[in-house]
This record gives C-alpha cells, sequence and structure tokens, in this order.
C-alpha cells in the first residue's frame, strides 16, 4: 500500500474546509430553535413591557402607577416586585 500524497492533501483541503462550516451551520440551526425557557421568557417579556415602561416612568402613587402595577400582577398571576420585574423586563 503506497502513500499517495495527493490524498492526503485532498482530504485536508476537504476538512479544513469543511468542519468550519458545519460547526456554524450546527451553531446557527441551534439558534433557530428557542427553547421551551426561551420561548415562556420572550412571551412574558413582551406582555410586561408596556405596562412596565408606564409603571417606570409614572408618578408615585398616581393612578398610572397603581393601574400599571396592577396590569403587572394579573399577568403575573400575584404579587410581585415590581420595580425589579421591570429592570428584569426592560
Amino acid at each position: 500500500m503506497s502513500l499517495n500524497v495527493e490524498n492526503l492533501v485532498r482530504s485536508g483541503v476537504v476538512l479544513a474546509v469543511g468542519l468550519p462550516l458545519t460547526l456554524s451551520l450546527t451553531g446557527v440551526l441551534n439558534n433557530l430553535t428557542p427553547t421551551a425557557d426561551v420561548r415562556i421568557t420572550t412571551e412574558y417579556k413582551s406582555s410586561l413591557t408596556e405596562p412596565c415602561i408606564r409603571y417606570m416612568i409614572s408618578k408615585n402613587d398616581s393612578k398610572v402607577e397603581r393601574e400599571a402595577k396592577n396590569e403587572i400582577d394579573d399577568i403575573v398571576g400575584g404579587d410581585v416586585n415590581h420595580r425589579e420585574t421591570c429592570k428584569w423586563v426592560l
């Protein structure tokens, strides 16, 4: 069995070009299919964005602040720390 340098070079080139393309394609495909926790987090953040903006820009003890707090509580399903929740969302 003789060692053919041409075949070795060709195999090396295919590996050098193909491996990075394969790895980058795998990374892109993994990023296109979000996991359940990413989907849930995104849904929560999107539904809380508007009430959190109203809460953060409203005056203390104002009607707007109370309504925003109530809406945030309704979305989350109970009493929450509004300031920290909105920091997480925004």
